[in-house]
C-alpha cells in the first residue's frame, strides 16, 4: 500500500519527521502525558503515521525513503560525539567519591541479571541483542541504546522498540520505587549509617556557572562532531576488514574517539558542553522518530510482556546485588540509590533527585558518574550481546 505522503516528498516528509520530534520534547516539558518519555511520545507518533499509511515505513526494503535515509546515515554518528563532549574521566573519577563506587556496582548488577534473565526467558534469536541494549541503556542512558542497537544491525528489530517502551514504563516506576526506599525501615540494615557530610551545601564558584549556548559555540561543536564521525567512518571499514566481523564498528569507533578528545581536549571542550548536548539529544530525537516508522505496534504488544519480565529480572538483580554489597563498602542508602538512579535514568535524574533527598554534595557526583554511563554502557552492551549470542 502507498503512503499518502510520497517517499519523493522530501521536504513534506523532513517536516514531519522534524515536528514528531519536537512534539516529543515540547510534550514532555509540558507534562502533557504525565510520566511518558518525549522518546516515546516521538516514536509512537510516527509509528501511527506509518501503520495508517499517511508516511512511508521505514522497514519497507521495496521504498527508498531520503529522508528517512539521510537521518540513518548522519544523525547519529553526529550525534554521539556532541553528547559526550562532557566525559572527562579524569574529573569523574576524582569527584565522585563513594557515589562511583556503587555506581560501578550496579553496573556489575545490571551485567550479572542480564545473564539471568537471558538464561530464564526465551526471546528467540534476538535475546542475546535485546540483552545487549538493556544493559547499555540501565547502565548509561537512551544514547548508548540507540549505540549499541546500531552496531548489532538491532535497531529495526519489533523487539528494539518493545525494549524502547517497556524500559519507559519500568525506568519511571523503578525511579518512583527509589524515592520509596529511604523510608523503608526493613532495608535499613543493609545501609551503613547515614553520612550528615553529603547534606552540605555545595557552593557554586564563580566562573564555573554552565555555558550558554552561542551562534559560534553551536558552529564549532557540529563541526568537532562531524570531524569525529569523519574520522570514525573512514577507519571502521578497514576495523572490520581486519577482524573479519559483520558488526557496524564506526559507531564503536567514533565514541572511543569522542571520549579521547574529550579527555585530552578537557578545558577547550568544557565551554561548549552545554551546546553539544542539546544539538545531540535534539538529533537523538529525530532519529527516533524515523526509528517508530518502521515500528510495527502490533508486534509490539505481541512480544511485550516477554520483554518485561526480561527488563524486570535484569533491574531486580541490579537493585538486590547494590543491597547486597551495601555494607562490604560502606554505602548508605542515599549513595545506593542516587547510584541506582544514575545507572538506570542518568543524570538528569540523578542529580535532581539528590538535591530533592537533601543530599546536596551528591548531586555534581550524581552528574559525573551518569556521564561516565554514557562513556561505558556502550561498549558494555554490544560485549554482552556478542557474548550472549
Amino acid at each position: 500500500m502507498e503512503s499518502i505522503i510520497s517517499p519523493s516528498n522530501h521536504f513534506v516528509l523532513l517536516f514531519i519527521v522534524l515536528g514528531a520530534a519536537a512534539f516529543g520534547i515540547y510534550s514532555e516539558h509540558k507534562k502533557w502525558f504525565g510520566k511518558l518519555s518525549g522518546i516515546l511520545v516521538t516514536m509512537i507518533s510516527m509509528s501511527i503515521l506509518s501503520m495508517v499509511g499517511f508516511v512511508p515505513v521505514a522497514s519497507n526494503p521495496k521504498v527508498n525513503v531520503a529522508v528517512y535515509d539521510m537521518v540513518f546515515t548522519y544523525f547519529i554518528p553526529i550525534a554521539i560525539p556532541l553528547l559526550l563532549f562532557s566525559s572527562n574521566i579524569a574529573k569523574i573519577v576524582r569527584e565522585s567519591g563513594k557515589l562511583l563506587v556503587a555506581y560501578l556496582i550496579g553496573a556489575v548488577g545490571v551485567i550479572l541479571g542480564s545473564f539471568v534473565a537471558f538464561w530464564i526467558i526465551n526471546l528467540g534469536p534476538q535475546a542475546g541483542n535485546t540483552a545487549g541494549v538493556i544493559a547499555a541503556t540501565l547502565i548509561g542512558g537512551s544514547v548508548n541504546f540507540v549505540a549499541a542497537a546500531e552496531i548489532l544491525n538491532f535497531s529495526t528489530n519489533p523487539l528494539f522498540t518493545a525494549t524502547i517502551a517497556v524500559d519507559n514504563l519500568v525506568s519511571n516506576m523503578y525511579t518512583l520505587f527509589l524515592f520509596l526506599v529511604p523510608s523503608l525501615l526493613f532495608l535499613s540494615r543493609f545501609f551503613v549509617k547515614t553520612k550528615k557530610e553529603n547534606q552540605e551545601e555545595v557552593l557554586i564558584v564563580k566562573g564555573e556557572e554552565t555555558s550558554p549556548i552561542t551562534f559560534e559555540r553551536i558552529a564549532v561543536s557540529v563541526f568537532i562532531a562531524a570531524l569525529i564521525a569523519g574520522l570514525g567512518k573512514w577507519i571502521s571499514p578497514f576495523l572490520e576488514s581486519l577482524i573479519h566481523t559483520e558488526l557496524n564498528l564506526s559507531i564503536l569507533i567514533i565514541t572511543v574517539f569522542a571520549v579521547v578528545a574529550a579527555n585530552v581536549f578537557p578545558k577547550s571542550l568544557k565551554a561548549l558542553e552545554n551546546t553539544a548536548f542539546s544539538i545531540g539529544l535534539w538529533m537523538m530525537y529525530v532519529f527516533l522518530a524515523v526509528i517508530g516508522a518502521s515500528t510495527n505496534l502490533k508486534e509490539i504488544f505481541h512480544i511485550g510482556p516477554a520483554v518485561l519480565a526480561f527488563y524486570a529480572i535484569i533491574l531486580l538483580f541490579h537493585f538486590v546485588f547494590l543491597l547486597a554489597t551495601a555494607k562490604l563498602f560502606k554505602l548508605d542508602v542515599y549513595e545506593v540509590v542516587i547510584a541506582s538512579a544514575a545507572n538506570v535514568m542518568g543524570p538528569s535524574v540523578a542529580a535532581p533527585m539528590a538535591a530533592s533527598m537533601g543530599q546536596k554534595k551528591l548531586v555534581t557526583p550524581g552528574i559525573l558518574v551518569g556521564i561516565l554511563g554514557y562513556v561505558i554502557g556502550t561498549f558494555i552492551g554490544v560485549w554482552l550481546a556478542m557474548f550472549l549470542s
